[in-house]
């Protein structure tokens, strides 16, 4: 079957992702549209603070155009599915040839601004293409747990207002950490100010310095500065932390 050719992955085109250059590593990722932002929902676990502060506003995210071509591409996965998968080998050899011509690794984020479960609705992209390192993070726990993960899909876990100590899902941050899986925090810090040294006992590393989380080491929190719509928010949300004295314990 022929179908149409359309661009699914944005290759070294992201400013977080392009950091990873340095380190060898060349990065595709698919923005689509958040929660509901489509008519389809991406974020079965999104919290009410994460999808207000998400960062589909945020950067490019700003432009109404951007977001139009993300919730047009999030349409396109739901309606036109083998199309859609089509286009995304496409990207994905493209994303390979490139990263051999430059001599660097390649690596794929399928869920920039999602929370699919890509493992489920398309396993046999990973297994197509083992050679190739595939990562996300995630807010729906146990997923790299399940039987048959596949083994070239890195997963961090997001922690929200409503899984950590209170909330509908309460406890799962713990679970997560736990099982030795890493998981990610927001704290309420600017922009070239130092994150806190520990968060429930675990080293915090600088989750800004680069975004390929497949190289972090186990068991850790991820500290990330809140971005965007998010930033300036910690002393009046939950999603967003705050730094007092330089601990958020």
């Amino acid at each position: 079957m022929t179908f149409k050719r359309r661009t699914i992955l944005g290759i070294d085109t992201n400013a977080k992702t392009s950091k990873g250059n340095k380190y060898g590593i060349l990065t595709g990722i698919f923005y689509g549209a958040p929660s509901k932002e489509s008519g389809y929902q991406t974020c079965a676990m999104a919290s009410k603070e994460c999808a207000k502060v998400c960062l589909f506003d945020a950067g490019m995210g700003a432009f109404d155009s951007v977001k139009n071509a993300r919730i047009s591409k999030t349409v396109y996965f739901f309606e036109e599915r083998p199309a859609f998968l089509h286009n995304l080998r496409k990207d994905i050899e493209k994303l390979i040839r490139k990263a051999k011509k430059e001599k660097m690794i390649p690596a794929v984020r399928l869920n920039g601004t999602t929370d699919i479960l890509w493992e489920r609705i398309a396993p046999e992209i990973f297994a197509e293409f083992s050679d190739v390192q595939f990562y996300d993070y995630t807010k729906i726990p146990g997923r790299a747990a399940k039987k048959g993960f596949p083994s070239n899909y890195h997963l961090t876990f997001s922690r929200s207002e409503e899984n950590d100590t209170s909330g509908r899902f309460k406890g799962q941050v713990a679970a997560e950490i736990k099982a030795g899986r890493n998981v990610a925090v927001v704290f309420d810090v600017k922009k070239g100010q130092p994150l806190p040294a520990t968060f429930k006992g675990l080293k915090v590393i600088d989750g800004d310095t680069h975004d390929i989380r497949f190289k972090d080491p186990s068991g850790v929190i991820v500290g990330l500065r809140g971005k965007g719509p998010a930033k300036g928010t910690g002393a009046t949300r939950g999603f967003v932390l705050p730094v007092l004295n330089g601990s958020a314990d």
